[in-house]
């Protein structure tokens, strides 16, 4: 569980928008775009969110950088 002091505080790296707790997973309000939690350690990289987030780069193409 994520402390919830952190949590207000951290936002999606793509958008910027607010994250909830879902889980194992923090998602992106604004696009539900989830990025995982690793060893309680939100893993925040545009690249290991799923589905990939629209506003990220390469994210039309649907395929990695």
């Amino acid at each position: 569980m994520i402390d919830e002091k952190l949590l207000a505080i951290l936002a999606c790296p793509a958008c910027k928008a607010p994250l909830r707790q879902d889980g194992e997973s923090l998602v992106c309000t604004k696009t539900e775009v989830r990025y995982p939690i690793e060893e309680n350690i939100p893993v925040l990289l545009v690249d290991r969110a799923q589905p990939r987030h629209p506003e990220s780069p390469n994210a039309e193409r649907g395929r990695e950088p």
